[in-house]
């Protein structure tokens, strides 16, 4: 019974991170009929594996002939499947064909996440978000940024140079998720008196083999500096996806784009595809 326990518990602690941190877009889910492993079936199961901690709160038909469970641990949801005989239980991230996440898909539809704001809605909040903008010309865009993230250390350097040629401005979301020292981190960037010139520290001092920011965490951040990382996270969440950087730009249509991950092709080149974002909108022509 050791060894299932411990086996079960890894996997709940993927799927019971339910505040965001699956990828995947929001879409109906559209499921041939099964028959449904019935809820006492599955309690007798998940009352096995968890010692009798876990409840199943309902039932529903899952993907692929499978049964979905909603059962709470701890006093967190979770979503487990089982197998069509009832005797196997699953617990981790199940993907379709398309690589859409579909524990995503199943926790939106049963509320326990909400689902994903549009970009246009996302930029007016990120705007309105404690951030700050680097550089004085060229069109802007938002990112949100984890001070341990090396992609958006990568980020960062690609576009220091546009920004000191006023080719570029960015405003930085700073967020905390990555790493436990990653709430400090952004705690002492953001309750700098110059935020700015913090993230530059953190972003010089970047060890890529360790992927570490190289700002001090915050000793005694405020309240209110510790608020507003939180929030920026949660903002974050709302994007449908809790990764780093996500950006935040107006295309050619001046339509407000999402892109979770850096662009496809360097930066310079990116730029000629964009237009700015002000005040979370797109500028018009």
């Amino acid at each position: 019974m050791q060894t299932k326990t411990v086996a079960l518990a890894v996997g709940l602690l993927v799927v019971g991170a339910l505040g965001g941190v699956f990828a995947g877009k929001y879409l109906p889910i559209p499921y041939a009929k099964a028959d449904v492993v019935s809820q006492a079936e599955a309690q007798k199961l998940v009352d096995g594996l968890t010692h009798g901690v876990g409840k199943v709160e309902k039932t529903f038909a899952g993907p692929g002939g499978l049964t979905g469970a909603l059962v709470q641990i701890d006093g967190r949801p979770n979503i487990l499947y089982l197998t069509p005989d009832g005797k196997y239980l699953v617990a981790g991230t199940v993907f379709n064909a398309a690589g859409e996440n579909q524990m995503r898909q199943e926790a939106m539809e049963l509320g326990l996440i909400p689902k994903p704001e549009t970009p246009e809605a996302l930029a007016k909040k990120a705007a309105d978000a404690d951030s700050f903008v680097l550089g004085s010309g060229g069109p802007e865009i938002t990112a949100f940024v984890d001070p341990n993230c090396i992609f958006c250390h990568k980020f960062y350097e690609e576009a220091k140079p546009l920004i000191a040629a006023g080719k570029l401005r960015v405003r930085f979301v700073v967020v905390a998720f990555l790493k436990p020292s990653s709430a400090g981190k952004a705690e002492a960037i953001l309750g700098a008196k110059d935020p700015a010139a913090a993230m530059a520290e953190n972003e010089k001092g970047f060890d890529e083999a360790t992927e570490e920011g190289g700002i001090q965490p915050a000793k005694d951040p405020t309240p209110a500096t510790v608020s507003a990382v939180q929030n920026n996270t949660k903002l974050l969440e709302q994007s449908g996806e809790v990764a780093t950087p996500t950006l935040l730009y107006c295309n050619d249509h001046n339509a407000v784009v999402l892109k979770h991950g850096l662009p496809d092709k360097d930066l310079g080149s990116f730029l000629k595809e964009i237009h700015s974002l002000e005040h979370g909108s797109c500028k018009s022509s």
